[in-house]
């Protein structure tokens, strides 16, 4: 799992990004499982195509790293 930006480093359920309400009121899904779901679709595709375990930490790593804004690539 990747951790949220100015999160603690607890096992506690991270909180979800920002979701548009209409997108939430048309899906099944709540917010933190379409996070979740996303998580395990970037991560069942980076092992798809062949990366190695500690490839697609770093990779999982990297993303949460732009998408928190602390790196800009």
């Amino acid at each position: 799992m990747i951790a949220e930006p100015n999160s603690s480093t607890t096992s506690e359920t991270p909180e979800p990004p920002a979701v548009s309400s209409s997108l939430l009121e048309d899906s099944p899904l709540s917010a933190g499982e379409l996070y979740q779901l996303t998580l395990y679709k970037w991560r069942y595709s980076l092992e798809a195509s062949g990366f190695e375990q500690p490839q697609v930490r770093d990779l999982m790593f990297l993303k949460w790293l732009h998408a928190s804004r602390r790196v800009q690539g």
